[in-house]
């Protein structure tokens, strides 16, 4: 099925059946990283978990919870700890701003776990709560379109305007990631986004910021 038909979710349900026999928190992880497992493993040459293991421990924690209450811990004390909330600090930063997340707040963070699961999904329906108490303040179609997020095109930026820079980069037989990584499985990526067979831009994106960190560090 081509990406762009389902309403463009044809990619995310490839990525979610692709990762359907995976068990919990493996599956979870490897939705919302850039590299799944066997990338990774092909990229280090070896099998490594050291870097997962807090991962671990955390879902470990919560065992014996609601499913629904376990992966909303273990996103609130990772994927928005590790990655969301450092994105946004950062950028606010550089720009001299002072930032707030008003739903972070303790109270109304506090109030939303404890609702009952209906409150909060229902089938494929998610921020019923949020959605309930917008409701007489937006519209109908911003209420019930779907979300929005601020990516860019990087499969396609990769293949046309910046391919060049890109392999130029990552490419190189001096590439700093080579020294670190398994280069046959770098130009295997390479190859396989260029040719179309498969769209590794934000894959790239991450390693392309890995080589220009070690450049600027001298590493």
């Amino acid at each position: 099925v081509p990406g762009d038909r389902l309403r463009g979710r044809a990619a995310s349900f490839r990525r979610f059946l692709d990762r359907s026999q995976m068990g919990l928190p493996d599956a979870f992880l490897a939705w919302v990283s850039f590299l799944g497992p066997e990338w990774r493993e092909s990229l280090l040459g070896r099998s490594e978990n050291w870097g997962t293991e807090d991962y671990r421990q955390i879902w470990r924690r919560s065992e014996g919870s609601d499913l629904l209450d376990r992966l909303l811990d273990l996103t609130l004390r990772t994927y928005l700890l590790d990655d969301l909330l450092p994105k946004v600090d950062r950028m606010a930063m550089a720009h001299a701003l002072e930032v707030r997340s008003p739903f972070l707040d303790h109270e109304l963070v506090e109030f939303a776990l404890r609702l009952p699961r209906s409150a909060r999904v229902r089938g494929l329906s998610r921020k019923r709560a949020l959605k309930a108490a917008a409701a007489d303040l937006l519209p109908r179609e911003i209420q019930t379109r779907r979300k929005r997020g601020f990516g860019v095109p990087l499969d396609r930026w990769f293949r046309s305007d910046l391919r060049s820079y890109v392999e130029g980069t990552l490419g190189a037989p001096d590439a700093r990631v080579r020294a670190h990584l398994a280069p046959e499985a770098l130009d295997r990526m390479l190859g396989e986004h260029q040719r179309g067979i498969a769209n590794h831009g934000h894959a790239l994106w991450t390693l392309l910021t890995l080589e220009l960190f070690l450049r600027r560090e001298g590493w």
